[in-house]
Order: C-alpha cells, then sequence, then structure tokens
C-alpha cells in the first residue's frame, strides 16, 4: 500500500466524517468563532451547543440535555466528577485495569484527602467477576469507578452486572466510556450509570479537546464544583451557579469541537450504531484469527463479540517498540507501542516490564488494511 495504514483509533479517530470537515470549515469562514461578550454569543452558536446537548442526551440516554456537561475530555471530566463527589474518609472501588484518567487522580485524592482505594481483582486477559465486589464493599464506600473496556486487553467489562451490586449497597457509580462511546450503545438509565464520562476524539468521531460528561436525574445535587469561573450568567454572585449545565461549565466553551461532536453524531445516528459495531467487529475478528497462525502473545479475549476493536500483542522475538517502528518504517503502518497510560492493564496481563504494540480500528479501516498488517507481521516476525 502505498499510503500510511493507520490502526490508532483507540488514541483518537482518523478520517473525521465529511459533513464535520465542511461544517466546521463554514463556520471557520464565517468567523462565528470571535466572542468578545458572551451575552451577545451568536444565535446560531447557541443553537450549535444546544443541539449537540440533545444529540448526546439521545444517544446516551441522558435524562435531559442540560445533564450533558462539556469538558475537554474524559480526564478532564473524570477529575471533576471525582474531586466533586468524594471527601477525606471515603472508600473507593475500581477495577486493575483503569487507564490514568482514572488511576492518577484516585492517586491524588488518596495523598491529599485521605480517601482509600480498593481495585477490584480482573483475571489477564481483564475479565471481571461482579461477585467479587459484594466482599469488597466498605460502610464508607462512596463510589465506584470503572472503564467499560480496557484500552490495552479491549475486554468489555460487565459494567451493568457491578453497578447493581453498587446500587444494592447505595454506592454511586462513574463510567468511563473513551474506549466505548461510538462504538457501543450505552444507556445511563439501563446500566444504572450515575455519571458517564466521555471524550469526542476517538469513536465519536469529533476533534481533539472535547468531550463531557453526562449526569443521572438528581447526580447533579452530589457534585460539588470542582472548578470555578465566568458563565455568562449569575454574574452578581461570587459562588458558581447551582443550575445545570453552568453549575460544571466555567469559562469560555470549545465551539469547534462542540460543533465537531454535533456533526459527528448526526452522521453516527444516520449510518447506525450497529452498522459501525458490526464493521468494526468483522475486522477484529479477522485480525485476531490472522494473529494465531503468527509467533506472538494476544492480550485480552479472543472473542471479537466480547471486546471492543483494540487488539495489543506481544512478541517473544522483536522488542514491542522496535516492532511498532518497523511496521511504520517499512510498511507505513501506524500502531502504538509501549504502556498505553495503562500500567495496571499491563501489570494485569503481566507485559508491564515489556509493554506490547497496540492495533486499533475504526469506521474508516478497510478489510485489505487488516490483511496487509498481518502479511507485514508475518514477515518481520519470520526474519
Amino acid at each position: 500500500m502505498k499510503q500510511s495504514v493507520y490502526l490508532n483509533h483507540a488514541a483518537t479517530s482518523n478520517h473525521k466524517f465529511e459533513a464535520t470537515i465542511q461544517s466546521l470549515c463554514q463556520y471557520l469562514e464565517k468567523n462565528n468563532n470571535i466572542n468578545t461578550n458572551r451575552g451577545s454569543q451568536n444565535i446560531d452558536e447557541l443553537e450549535v451547543v444546544f443541539e449537540a446537548r440533545q444529540l448526546l442526551a439521545e444517544f446516551f440516554h441522558a435524562p435531559d440535555p442540560a445533564h450533558i456537561i462539556f469538558t475537554a475530555n474524559a480526564t478532564t471530566s473524570l477529575n471533576m466528577v471525582l474531586n466533586g463527589l468524594l471527601k477525606p474518609g471515603d472508600h473507593v472501588l475500581t477495577t486493575e485495569v483503569e487507564h490514568n484518567a482514572v488511576t492518577r487522580p484516585l492517586y491524588l485524592l488518596e495523598q491529599r484527602q485521605n480517601i482509600s482505594v480498593t481495585r477490584i481483582p480482573c483475571k489477564s486477559d481483564g475479565r471481571l467477576d461482579p461477585e467479587i465486589i459484594e466482599s469488597l464493599i466498605r460502610p464508607e464506600t462512596k463510589v465506584i469507578v470503572m472503564t467499560h473496556a480496557s484500552n490495552v486487553l479491549g475486554t468489555i467489562l460487565p459494567v451493568k452486572e457491578c453497578f447493581e451490586i453498587a446500587k444494592a449497597h447505595g454506592i454511586l457509580t462513574v463510567l468511563d466510556s473513551a474506549q466505548t462511546a461510538g462504538f457501543l450503545a450505552i444507556d445511563i438509565e439501563e446500566m444504572l450509570i450515575d455519571v458517564l464520562a466521555f471524550t469526542g476524539h476517538k469513536s465519536l468521531m469529533g476533534l481533539s479537546g472535547i468531550g463531557g460528561f453526562a449526569l443521572a436525574q438528581n447526580m447533579e445535587h452530589k457534585i460539588k464544583p470542582w472548578m470555578s469561573g465566568g458563565t455568562g450568567s449569575a454574574s452578581l454572585s461570587l459562588a458558581q451557579p447551582d443550575f445545570l449545565p453552568d453549575k460544571f461549565e466555567p469559562g469560555t466553551q470549545n465551539m469547534l469541537g462542540i460543533l465537531s461532536l454535533r456533526s459527528s453524531l448526526e452522521s453516527i445516528k444516520a449510518l447506525g450504531l450497529n452498522k459501525i459495531a458490526d464493521h468494526e467487529r468483522a475486522l477484529t475478528a479477522r485480525f485476531l484469527t490472522g494473529l494465531k497462525k503468527l509467533p506472538v502473545t494476544i492480550l485480552g479475549c479472543t472473542e471479537a463479540n466480547q471486546r471492543v476493536p483494540v487488539v495489543s500483542i506481544r512478541s517473544a522475538r522483536v522488542d514491542s517498540g522496535e516492532l511498532s517502528q518497523q511496521l511504520f518504517d517499512r510498511y507505513q503502518i501506524v500502531t502504538r507501542s509501549g504502556l498505553h497510560c495503562s500500567p495496571l492493564a499491563h501489570q494485569t496481563a503481566g507485559t508491564l516490564k515489556t509493554g506490547a504494540v497496540r492495533f486499533s480500528f475504526g469506521w474508516n479501516t478497510t478489510l485489505d488494511e487488516i490483511e496487509y498488517t498481518l502479511k507485514a507481521l508475518k514477515e518481520i516476525l519470520s526474519e
């Protein structure tokens, strides 16, 4: 192949929808991003923000568009939520396969706020038994925060089963959907999610720098604002407004990011989430089948229907960093090697010292690219 093959969608999606590119270009051509006074915002901008909230509320089955809070990304959302929920003495449950977007804020809270954290054990392939949770709950357990799927192992976790147990004990539930939003259907009400953190630049196909969190009914009263600032509302008060969404949205909004999300969500809705998921699962299944013929260790479960389109491998013959570099230098295949900002997942998989090479697929990935990548791997590993 003459063009590069992009297999790093778990980091950020490539080839945005054409409609998204056009809407962004039109916005910039009109110079609508110049905003000297919140009170005189162009009405088109207000419509864009409201429509984006509506689409996301429908997409995640949130109770109201105002319960969609825009932030820079899932990491910012998780920091805002965890700092707003937890106080000294609280206990938190999380898992052994979390991204640093969860583990680092919790570690900081352990150091500064004297909260305690227990990690729910996972098997080496990332699977988790919800029944273990019962034995880990304490009287002071306040929150369970977990990823929907590991960005290293790809394994989808049994979120609803875990959250049912949490709810039976009055524990608040927070879900990191960075690897699943735009691939799996997520229903806040059905899955018993109190707070859903999402990012826009992965499978939601928006720009980098836009994300947010969605709140279940009445959750806004349980989270204290972690950041404060201008909102264009209740400006006489020195306190942050207590109504949604202003309570959690200080500062100027990322209009280009929100516009990109509105447009990409419209395209996803038109395509159908099932169509996207079926395509990416088929690619994952073919890649896993091809890998089984090669001298590599596959991380995570080997069934394509139990994982997101993320496949990490390790080879005893070639260092992970070297393998990733050779794939790019010789075949123009873009992957990602190392620990993927998720040392806990690598520790669980037994690859903390070696790291791994991660291949992740998106809507624009083709079967020809999968076959080309398998051929490249075979050539490198046979040398």
